[in-house]
């Protein structure tokens, strides 16, 4: 196991007051958190010299332990790249009691790891063989129950916030925080003249997409741009759509009344959230002041309502992998019959109006493309799996040199030893001796371990290999009909560019195929 030290650091947004923006327990920041411990290992001999690396998650919940680093360090260790793990104390490790104790009395003995929490004094080195000890066990109890005490506080707080109609959550676009009291929505003045002219452009008869496509040739900001709000899909372009502007429209808020209790946690730590039935809401008019008037809202309902004389037809989803080349955005298919991207209509000039193919003769080339590419992985997945094993094969015998060769230095150093027992060689010479088989044996099982990792990737491309070739080869024995039955079952997405050029990318392989539709057919 390579001798490296990891210093893990963590500071969820609990410890951060909002109001100051600063922390509650300076000794719980990440830079208090760095020195504490820095400063015990420089104190500590055995520890001092040893290389060091650094993971820190800021701002992530210890009850939650999907933080990347912390599973960047786990991963380490599980490698072999990490020999101890340094912490200032278990909260900061993590506050769930049984995933905690699962880790100290289980994960990390089992992988030879060395775990220090400094505050707590607990260094497993000194519990081989023992269970962590009550004191650990209980401090581990406590941390728990103050997480989930915190998050019964906090959502009884917000609880007493939601009744009282008091802003709680997202600010809407249009709508900023008061700087003098954080519960509280005033008008943001660029936004909010955005929103009263969408409102007045509905009443008037315009339609949401002709709306949308407006603010987009102006260059006004998305509400997500706005705010600043991380995207999804960072390589879509940001525009306004039909949706949005029908989203904005909706919301009763800015007719100046606030709706809270919409959605609620069943219960701590819950992951999702449920719907709550419109009768359990809270609901206060005149909560803070309005960007349109309750009339005005009422007349732009009118407005939309009017125009939704039709009724959405159900169309098979099967199909719902075609992408739009340029923007990125899920292809719309009009009356079940033709492909087409939706986001043409925000846009003046868009590329996105070149993507326009017939249901049929789109799922036609992409069906030849799928029987190409079966017999092509066909093939390379036969090449491939005849490379990995003698891979495989190569490294098993290199496996069995390296532990024979270990094996030999055990004996050689057994040997030094009977010498000088014996007399027939000095102290000083069996302990050079003895470093340099030791220093050989390290340098033999470092080799052995890089083989035994070489050979289970090995064998992972090898089980990938044989999984590809029977769903080839179940594909291999379809007829067309069934085979275009089960298109779909092989396709991750298709992204499509014009009414030639489409590129495909399969479920099955890494391959991405560009096809070019010489026939030319499209719509």
């Amino acid at each position: 196991m390579k001798q490296q030290i990891a210093i893990y650091l963590r500071l969820s947004l609990e410890d951060v007051d909002k109001r100051t923006n600063s922390v509650k327990d300076e000794s719980n920041s990440i830079a208090a958190q760095r020195l504490l411990i820095n400063r015990h290992l420089d104190q500590n001999p055995m520890l001092r010299d040893l290389p060091r690396i650094e993971f820190c998650d800021d701002g992530f919940s210890g009850t939650n332990f999907d933080r990347p680093d912390f599973q960047r360090m786990i991963e380490m260790t599980k490698h072999g790249q990490i020999s101890c793990i340094v912490v200032k104390d278990l909260s900061r490790f993590g506050r769930d009691y049984l995933e905690v104790g699962d880790y100290l009395e289980h994960i990390f003995p089992f992988l030879g790891i060395r775990f220090k929490s400094i505050n707590d004094h607990y260094d497993s080195e000194k519990h081989k063989g023992k269970t962590i000890g009550m004191d650990i066990a209980f401090k581990n109890l406590i941390y728990d129950y103050y997480s989930k005490d915190l998050s019964k506080k906090v959502k009884s707080a917000m609880g007493m916030k939601q009744r009282e109609c008091a802003f709680v959550t997202c600010v809407p676009y249009g709508y900023k925080v008061n700087p003098d009291a954080k519960h509280q929505m005033v008008i943001d003045p660029e936004p909010a003249a955005v929103v009263r002219r969408i409102f007045m452009d509905v009443i008037s008869g315009k339609s949401c997409t002709a709306i949308a496509k407006l603010l987009n040739m102006e260059g006004i900001q998305t509400t997500s741009e706005y705010k600043g709000v991380k995207r999804r899909n960072p390589e879509r372009t940001p525009q306004w759509t039909h949706r949005a502007v029908l989203t904005l429209i909706e919301n009763i808020k800015y007719t100046g009344t606030m709706v809270n209790h919409m959605r609620e946690s069943r219960f701590i730590r819950d992951k999702s959230q449920r719907r709550v039935p419109k009768e359990e809401w809270y609901i206060r008019s005149n909560a803070h002041e309005a960007i349109v008037t309750q009339e005005e809202y009422d007349a732009a309902q009118d407005a939309i309502q009017r125009r939704r004389g039709y009724k959405r037809q159900a169309h098979d989803q099967a199909d719902r992998v075609y992408y739009c080349g340029h923007c990125g955005g899920k292809l719309e298919k009009a009356n079940g019959t033709v492909f087409a991207c939706p986001f043409h209509r925000y846009q003046e000039d868009s590329p996105c109006s070149k993507v326009h193919w017939r249901k049929t003769s789109l799922e036609e080339v992409v069906f030849e493309a799928l029987k190409r590419q079966i017999e092509i992985v066909s093939l390379e997945t036969t090449t491939t799996q005849k490379v990995v094993k003698k891979k495989g094969d190569d490294l098993q015998q290199q496996l069995v040199i390296l532990s024979a060769q270990i094996d030999s230095i055990s004996r050689d150093k057994f040997s030094y030893y009977e010498k000088y027992r014996e007399g027939g060689i000095t102290a000083q010479e069996y302990l050079e001796q003895k470093e340099a088989l030791t220093t050989k044996e390290a340098a033999l099982k470092e080799q052995h371990n890089e083989c035994e990792a070489r050979i289970e990737e090995a064998q992972k491309m090898s089980d990938a290999a044989n999984e590809q070739q029977h769903t080839v080869s179940r594909m291999t024995g379809l007829s067309n009909e069934q085979l275009k039955a089960h298109m779909y079952d092989a396709i991750e997405r298709v992204l499509v560019y014009d009414a030639e050029s489409i590129e495909i990318v399969w479920k099955f392989n890494d391959i991405e195929s560009d096809t070019e539709n010489e026939a030319g057919v499209g719509a």
